[in-house]
């Protein structure tokens, strides 16, 4: 029998759950069949999910939370990590959100920018606004440019 994929609850507040799939990130067709099938569990007002950020976020009755986590194990949705909330460091929900973002902007563009990109760009073109402008004193354009260098030399690193 196959084992079912651990979600992971990334957030959550009386009648609001944010739950991550992170090993069905991009199945849409997994995340189709779990909207569909979650949508019919008592209690759930309304459920919507992203393949790309393997993110489900749910509308409940307060009182119908472990429902909801019994009937996904039982219709072999899902298994919760844990079972209580998992709090999410600042830095990793800031992290997450730039990586979301960064996915965003790269659909947007066609994937011709991503977030470096966009950032290298405006940091260079600020550059070159306070250079004519006359403007050579601290905080000045040479901050911006090694910002913009350091930027796109870092996000090189990763690729």
């Amino acid at each position: 029998m196959l084992k079912l994929p651990k979600a992971i609850i990334t957030h959550t507040v009386n009648g609001r759950l944010r739950i991550k799939v992170p090993l069905e990130k991009g199945n849409n067709r997994y995340f189709q069949a779990l909207e569909h099938k979650l949508s019919r569990c008592d209690g759930v007002h309304s459920i919507k999910t992203n393949s790309i950020t393997g993110s489900v976020l749910l509308l409940y009755e307060a009182d119908k939370k472990e429902n909801i986590f019994k009937f996904a194990e039982e219709n072999r949705l899902f298994k919760l990590q844990g079972h209580e909330s998992v709090r999410m460091l600042l830095i990793d929900r800031v992290r997450h959100s730039f990586k979301d973002l960064n996915r965003y902007t790269k659909k947007l563009t066609g994937d011709e920018l991503d977030i470096a990109s966009f950032t290298f760009l405006s940091l260079l073109f600020l550059s070159i606004y306070k250079i004519v402008r006359g403007n050579f004193f601290a905080p000045a354009w040479y901050t911006s440019l090694w910002y913009a260098i350091n930027t796109i030399i870092r996000s090189s690193d990763n690729r």
